[in-house]
């Protein structure tokens, strides 16, 4: 059973983000602090952070929510409104802003870097607003524990701190991004809520093989331009492709058929059944005119084999001799009838 879910863990994390933005902004510290975590973290090394911050990849968070797609659809369908609402929060917010990244405002030798040299377009980050968009929607739609939603909490905020570790975006960067992914995963869970889709339709089907191509794609893709990540990016990929196309081949109608076939005879459904789970994959607006299609069918080849088992005996279908059999039974009648009046007439007579 899930623990009932604290408020403080829907709204405190945008609230410390938002806290932190303006504290920053009023106080001019934004390149302070960049250089001074910039360089702190720069402990750690450039293969810890590369790989942390490959987490944020639009890409890489949605074929994360692959497997989701059948034991938690309001965690699938809310993760691809939020991904909507996030890329929109990062995309509008670029264009009307325009921000020059670190790289633009100090010299190579002035602080630690990795990866691409981006210089331009920096506020705010699409990693954070990911990162923060899919554990808002495992914080709020899915764990089960305290523990487990702040160790997710605590991914996303290593993922957003790796932009920052690696030399490409400020603090006011990631703190709006992290502001837009979470308001994003709440937006996502309240839209699933009111209109309560499920997967197991032909739309949940087609985004299922949308994201099932997306990690297909990531196998191959160098579109991070990263080459040390290339095998976690690849291990990850392949895992959620694997896992996602193994959960939607437990949706399909096929596999129940397959899955129950033991359990009646010689593995033939009751047509009835099979009518029923098609207007459960209709998305219950099916009617039962199918079902009564396949009832119909398996009534005439009831029908079949019992005529088949009826030449083999050499007896007539029943269906074939009915004026016969009348016959038959009213000639039986009437013999009966002269006997008990022939038994009348000899006992009168005595």
């Amino acid at each position: 059973m899930r623990a009932p879910l604290h408020p403080a863990w829907v709204w405190l994390p945008p609230a410390a983000a938002l806290a932190a933005l303006v504290a920053i902004l009023a106080s001019g510290s934004n390149h302070a602090l960049f250089l001074l975590l910039n360089r702190a973290g720069s402990v750690l090394g450039e293969p810890v952070w590369l790989r942390l911050t490959m987490f944020g990849d639009g890409a890489i968070a949605m074929v994360l929510v692959l497997p989701s797609i059948r034991r938690a659809p309001h965690c699938f369908w809310a993760a691809l409104a939020a991904a909507v609402f996030a890329g929109l929060w990062t995309q509008v917010t670029k264009q009307f802003i325009d921000v020059p990244r670190p790289l633009a405002v100090f010299g190579a030798g002035e602080f630690f870097h990795a990866g691409p040299a981006y210089r331009q377009v920096s506020f705010p980050s699409g990693h954070a607003a990911a990162a923060f968009a899919i554990a808002g929607i495992g914080i709020m739609g899915l764990a089960r524990h305290a523990l487990v939603r702040a160790l997710l909490l605590a991914m996303a905020v290593l993922v957003s701190l790796s932009r920052i570790m690696v030399g490409v975006h400020w603090p006011v960067d990631i703190l709006w991004g992290m502001i837009g992914g979470w308001t994003g995963a709440w937006a996502g869970l309240a839209l699933h809520g009111r209109c309560g889709w499920r997967t197991s339709g032909i739309g949940g089907l087609l985004a299922g093989l949308l994201l099932l191509g997306m990690a297909g794609g990531l196998l191959v893709s160098h579109h991070m331009h990263i080459p040390a990540v290339m095998p976690l990016q690849r291990t990850v990929a392949g895992a959620c492709l694997l896992w996602g196309a193994w959960e939607i081949a437990a949706m399909l109608p096929w596999r129940c058929w397959w899955w129950r076939w033991p359990l009646i005879g010689r593995g033939r459904d009751d047509p009835g059944e099979r009518g029923e789970r098609a207007g459960e994959w209709g998305g219950g607006r099916a009617t039962g005119r199918a079902s009564d299609r396949l009832s119909e069918r398996a009534d005439e080849r009831a029908d079949e084999r019992a005529e088949e088992r009826a030449d083999v005996r050499g007896v007539e279908p029943a269906a074939e001799r009915p004026i016969e059999l009348a016959d038959e039974h009213a000639g039986k009648r009437s013999a009966d009838a002269e006997g008990a009046v022939a038994i009348n007439r000899s006992a009168s007579d005595g």
